[in-house]
């Protein structure tokens, strides 16, 4: 399969609300996605209520206004469907035939949950209980600490999962009032995917969430993630074998105009499939650092600035020695730029693979709220391998200068000292 197989179908609606619909035809399938993504931002919950979001996406399904728990997980059964929620909306999948009671069930979800407290309490336990198990796992407590070094004071330096205190602290209240302030429509998506058409879907949609309406809430100003102005390196002791160890800085948003050259340095740096990455073949296959090896700027590319992150476990020996050999690549591939072979084995990749990320019907549906969101334009599917064959090796080696900086890394490790 190729893009130049796949025709995609694609109507859109925006509601006075400020609410976009989108439906997806996908016809050869029986099976119905739906998703919702409201316009939900980082700064929403405040420093000492970190995790807000999570929480209240974890509890949606806990009771509505119609049903409680049980009756609901029974209701969502009876369709032969599956509902989650999430920090910012929620998706429903079922078979196409029950479409209709799938996209009722979601909106009953996401817009009139009750956050009963027996329920909030039971999962507030389960997301406590996370919280310690990642307090011992040296990984998590580096991949934490790194995060919070290189966002600072942004709001998405903190742990999204939330703290003890934060999460203990929490009371039903806290979840209705976030609630009731942010999920509002505006600037908020509703995607449909399925084998009907998307006039019928966009009908069916427009009937569901057309009384869904409320005031913009006030998003609160976030500060810039600035790169540090120095390099700096920091070690979390923990009883353990191995030590695990990040490596990076702020990296770009998804709209910057050299995304898709770091999406092909990415690659060939290393996030290339199985172990054909620099780092991979300099760390792990020539080195024998590790098993696992990665370095990438654009996978946390989003709305606001994401990471350019490099990762690896090793044994507390060798940790100078894999950072020296992260830095090395880095140096390498701002001085070097890919090969001829190189570039041609990531754009044979990324443009062959690209499509497999399109055949169920839930990424069909995050995919059209991707290509409003980010201004792609739904003919994004046809336009991306040109986009990407169309990288040379002189924009990779230029997008590696520009967003790239050895000399300002930031270091966190935990485990062996």
């Amino acid at each position: 399969m190729t893009t130049s197989t796949i025709r995609l179908n694609i109507a859109e609606l925006q509601l006075e609300s400020g609410l976009t619909l989108l439906a997806v035809q996908n016809p050869l399938v029986a099976t119905f996605a739906c998703a919702v993504s409201l316009d939900i931002r980082p700064g929403a919950e405040s420093a000492d209520r970190c995790g807000l979001a999570n929480l209240v996406g974890d509890c949606l399904d806990e009771g509505t206004e119609r049903f409680d728990a049980l009756e609901l997980a029974t209701a969502v059964e009876s369709i032969g469907g599956g509902i989650e929620g999430s920090s910012r909306g929620g998706m429903v999948q079922c078979p196409a035939e029950s479409q209709r009671e799938g996209v009722e069930l979601l909106r009953e979800v996401l817009f009139k949950p009750t956050f009963p407290g027996q329920e909030v309490r039971r999962v507030q336990g389960e997301v406590l209980t996370e919280i310690l198990s990642d307090e011992d796992d040296p990984r998590a407590v580096a991949g934490r600490r790194f995060r919070a070094e290189v966002y600072g004071e942004h709001p998405l330096g903190r742990p999204a999962q939330g703290t003890r205190e934060s999460i203990a602290a929490m009371k039903p209240k806290h979840l209705r009032a976030f609630h009731d302030e942010f999920w509002k429509p505006a600037n908020g998506y509703v995607a449909a995917s399925g084998p009907d058409t998307p006039e019928r879907m966009l009908a069916m949609l427009k009937k569901t969430f057309a009384s869904f309406r409320g005031k913009t809430p006030k998003q609160a100003a976030l500060p810039e993630v600035a790169l540090p102005l120095r390099s700096r390196d920091m070690h979390v002791p923990m009883a353990r074998e191995q030590v695990h160890v990040y490596l990076g800085h702020a990296g770009v948003r998804r709209t910057d105009p050299d995304y898709y050259a770091l999406s092909v340095m990415d690659h060939v740096l290393g996030t290339g499939p199985g172990f054909t990455s620099r780092c991979s073949k300099k760390l792990r296959d020539e080195q024998g650092l590790c098993y696992s090896v990665s370095a990438g700027i654009t996978p946390s590319a989003a709305e606001e600035t994401g990471m350019f992150t490099a990762y690896i476990g090793t044994s507390p020996e060798h940790r100078q020695k894999a950072i020296d050999g992260f830095l090395a690549e880095i140096e390498r591939i701002r001085r070097e730029p890919p090969t001829a072979e190189e570039l041609e084995d990531v754009q044979d990749y990324l443009t062959g693979s690209f499509v497999f990320g399109l055949e169920r019907n839930s990424n069909l549906a995050a995919y059209a709220i991707r290509a409003k969101r980010y201004g792609l334009g739904f003919d994004f599917l046809h336009n991306y391998p040109e986009i990407i064959r169309g990288i040379t090796r002189e924009q990779v080696l230029a997008a590696a200068i520009a967003h790239l900086h050895p000399e300002r890394m930031i270091t966190v490790s935990a485990g062996a000292s």
